[in-house]
């Protein structure tokens, strides 16, 4: 329980929770943008072939950022639906990785599983539960 005008503090693994979040939002937009001028890249050279695919996964990886970067910035609104959001995107990222580690991606998706899972113990956890369920 709050005492009126005492600012709750939020937990650590909460705040690791949100750090991992900024991370992917800032790497999502960073890979957003690259997908894009690759698709771009394409089409000045005329190579037409796949570039409808991989123009949605660019809006697709820009819109799960936007996404994250609304959910780090409305956090300390404590709303549980930011919380929910984040597990939300995070389980689909953790999957996505899976999938891509399954069809061979290497070493180089373990980074996209990791930081997922971290985001999902903070997320989920007892203490992210109490602190945005005010």
């Amino acid at each position: 329980m709050t005492t009126p005008g005492v600012k709750a503090q939020m937990p650590k693994n909460v705040r690791l929770a949100l750090v991992g979040v900024w991370v992917q939002a800032v790497l999502n937009l960073a890979a957003g943008f690259l997908l894009l001028a690759v698709v771009n890249d394409a089409v000045d050279h005329g190579d037409d072939e796949g570039v409808g695919l991989l123009r949605f996964v660019a809006v697709l990886t820009l819109l799960v950022a936007g996404a994250l970067l609304l959910c780090g910035v409305f956090a300390g609104t404590r709303a549980n639906g930011i919380r929910v959001t984040i597990i939300v995107v995070e389980a689909l990222s953790l999957l996505s990785s899976v999938v891509g580690l399954l069809q061979g991606g290497g070493v180089g998706v373990l980074p996209g599983i990791v930081l997922p899972l971290v985001v999902l113990r903070g997320a989920a956890s007892a203490e992210a539960r109490n602190w945005f369920d005010r």
